[in-house]
């Protein structure tokens, strides 16, 4: 069933990896084209590689062990708590994420097409955020968001994990002797995006992104710890500073820095760590019931929680609708737990190990220089970090993340991502 062999450039092959192509690039903005590109493309694939021999010979990686186990867990707790609410939603959820995951780790792209995929999903995101502050500007929506990729905080997950991949692509080929043979030719079109992601973030104002990004970057410049990362790092903060104050001297009284002078209020600062916190008490009193330790409530049935059960000193900081239909716990590890129990945060947690394994010893044996690798490391930093203090592992920043991670283990379990004689990782030039 599972063909490891080169990317073959027929018809269906194209066809394939074209439909993954729409995918991620109408990810951030479209719905129903998503919807529909993604069960073409998991048909297409199917059908390239189906085979009853193979299928008996398949013999599956840790990683893919990781992903059955998520699946498991995930339909256990359906089965266990049916019916429920949302029914099947939150399956559905990890059946995407898991197949998206799969499909991609074992399709055998070659470099080249990793780098259409990078590109693609660039470009997708600057579309959806040129809409977005369409949408903005003209008053329909009060805040900047992606189209089809969540609430702002899961937007800005979105374009915090892109941005590292763009950041990747550059460094790649500014630093001496990076991988830059599968980076493209032209570095302005990501330094440009780099500069429009950066600014939508300030503009977004989602403090979660800013603490994931900033732990990110910390993490890669004691990693990489360069004098022209450090340089990069630096000339981009003086350009979006820049770029922030003439979107505030040319939309003065408009829309745009209203949203931003909003996300920014100290006031509001203050509720949401309330409401943060509150949320977090409740899945913390599911838990200790022990009722549903191993299998949880059910996957996304963190609203059928009744917070009236229990009594809170001190109150929960928490509006009397937010207690009424808790949406999650703030925490991807603690709505895991409580919807998917134990089960469900074990393989979660091995995946994410995994990964970071993975990271880690290319790190370690000098592999770490190619864009994918830095693509991953902020895919897997965005979803723990900013996962920890906001949404769980779901929608379009988790299958975005979900997909630039399958591109690093794929790289990784075809051939070692390496590149010749890579400088040493510790001091400046």
């Amino acid at each position: 069933m599972l063909a490891q062999n080169s990317f073959r450039p027929n018809a269906t092959a194209k066809l394939e990896f074209y439909l993954l192509c729409v995918v991620l690039f109408v990810l951030p903005t479209l719905e129903a084209p998503k919807n529909i590109a993604l069960v073409l493309y998991l048909i297409v694939w199917t059908a390239r590689r189906f085979s009853i021999t193979k299928l008996l010979q398949f013999r599956p990686h840790a990683i893919e062990v990781c992903l059955v186990a998520m699946l498991a867990a995930s339909a256990a707790s359906t089965a266990l708590n049916w019916p429920f609410q949302n029914g099947v939603k939150g399956l559905s959820d990890t059946l995407r994420l898991t197949l998206l995951f799969w499909c991609i780790y074992r399709a055998g792209y070659d470099d080249r097409q990793h780098r259409m995929l990078a590109e693609v999903v660039t470009a997708g995101l600057i579309v959806g955020l040129a809409f977005g502050v369409f949408e903005l500007a003209t008053g329909r929506r009060a805040l900047l968001e992606l189209h089809s990729a969540g609430i702002l905080t899961q937007s800005a997950m979105y374009v915090s994990a892109v941005l590292v991949l763009a950041l990747g692509v550059i460094l790649t080929r500014w630093l001496p002797r990076g991988r830059t043979a599968d980076t493209g030719r032209r570095t302005w079109p990501w330094l440009a995006s780099l500069l429009a992601m950066s600014a939508a973030l300030f503009v977004m104002g989602s403090r979660g992104a800013f603490f994931a990004l900033a732990l990110i970057l910390t993490g890669l410049a004691l990693l990489v710890n360069r004098a022209r990362f450090w340089a990069l790092l630096a000339g981009g903060a003086v350009a979006v500073i820049t770029g922030l104050f003439a979107i505030q001297l040319l939309d003065e009284g408009g829309r745009i820095a209203a949203s931003a002078r909003a996300r920014q209020n100290p006031e509001r600062f203050a509720v949401s760590n309330l409401e943060r916190i509150g949320f977090m008490r409740v899945a913390v009193a599911q838990v200790r019931e022990g009722e549903s330790l191993w299998f949880g409530i059910g996957p996304r049935n963190f609203r059928s929680i009744d917070v009236s059960r229990w009594l809170f000193d001190p109150p929960l900081g928490m509006s009397e609708a937010q207690r009424t239909g808790p949406v999650h716990a703030h925490n991807l590890f603690l709505t895991k737990l409580v919807e998917e129990g134990a089960a469900g945060l074990a393989a979660l947690v091995f995946f994410f190990g995994l990964v970071a394994r993975g990271l880690w010893r290319a790190w370690r044996r000098k592999e770490w220089y190619d864009w994918r690798w830095f693509a991953a490391f902020g895919a897997l930093g965005v979803a723990v970090i900013a996962g920890s203090v906001n949404t769980p592992f779901y929608q379009e920043h988790a299958m975005l993340e979900m997909a630039l991670m399958a591109i690093f283990m794929a790289a990784r379990r075809e051939s070692p991502v390496t590149a010749s004689q890579p400088p040493p990782v510790r001091g400046a030039e």
